[in-house]
């Protein structure tokens, strides 16, 4: 005997002792091993229960097919009636519900179809979205394009007219390339029928605007910005190809800092006047290609 056995059994169970005290160390060694075994059968026994409540009986009556919880009570089962949201009908659904009311359970109704199957459902058809532009996507792009390729010809107006200092003249310079880019990445996105064409109609009614002192030029300038922010976002809700409307939703978070910045060097100091945000989109039935 080792000394863990030494140390769990009585002191009269030693090997030392008489026979007597051996018989009992072994009596008490398999009450030991009986205690264990019928702890071992009471922690089964929920699980040996729910797997009786469901064995088929050999006398021919029907099976109880209830279900039980953890604790060995039956479930009691309710069937309603619960819409099928795939087949668009009622279909019998099956909820279990505890007797002491504190759990349930909604299994889904047998043999639901499923879209696709052979149960006579109609399957479900989800298509892609579209990625190139429409051909009516086209001319809303061509329109956009034309707003920003007149931007661009009037910041070239004030810049030509020297009207800012050195500093902020480069500033300007900057946002003007922007929008040329912005021209330049739409007729990518168009192909080789692009108009590239300036709106006339925008560029003959503000030029006037762009040529008059630094602060009322960078006013005018941010409200262009606003202008066509609001004009890009109303497009955006009209062009079908999500190429496209990704594209001209990049083009506006640029120009709506454009425009906070331009307010700021208008002269606006509070940060609410230079957030303000008051504009009207453009349209190609107002503003149209030449």
């Amino acid at each position: 005997m080792d000394n863990k056995e030494a140390a769990i059994t009585p002191a009269d169970a030693q090997p030392d002792a008489s026979e007597s005290a051996a018989s009992g160390g072994s009596l008490v060694r398999r009450r030991l091993f009986a205690a264990g075994f019928a702890g071992a059968a009471t922690s089964l026994l929920p699980w040996l229960n729910s797997k009786a409540s469901a064995t088929t009986p050999t006398d021919g009556t029907t099976p109880d097919t209830r279900t039980v919880d953890s604790d060995g009570n039956p479930f009691n089962v309710d069937t309603t009636n619960a819409s099928d949201i795939t087949t668009g009908g009622t279909q019998n659904s099956t909820e279990l519900t505890n007797p002491s009311g504190d759990t349930s359970i909604t299994q889904a109704p047998t043999g639901a179809a499923t879209p696709g199957s052979s149960d006579g459902a109609a399957p479900t058809t989800t298509l892609p979205p579209v990625k190139r532009p429409t051909a009516a996507d086209i001319a809303l792009l061509d329109f956009a394009q034309s707003i920003e390729l007149a931007i661009r010809d009037l910041y070239d107006v004030a810049i030509d007219a020297k009207v800012f200092d050195e500093s902020i003249a480069r500033d300007m310079s900057a946002i003007r390339e922007a929008h040329e880019g912005y021209a330049t990445s739409i007729a990518g996105m168009i192909g080789r029928n692009a108009a590239n064409k300036r709106n006339a109609t925008l560029f003959d009614a503000l030029s006037g605007d762009f040529a008059g002192k630094a602060d009322a030029v960078a006013a005018a300038a941010a409200q262009l910005e606003d202008t066509a922010v609001a004009t890009h976002i109303s497009l955006i809700g009209e062009l079908v190809g999500v190429d496209g409307s990704a594209l001209i939703a990049s083009i506006v978070v640029i120009e709506s800092r454009n425009a906070t910045l331009l307010r700021a060097i208008s002269g606006v100091e509070d940060l609410a006047g230079r957030l303000a945000f008051d504009a009207q989109p453009l349209t190609p039935a107002d503003y149209p290609l030449a």
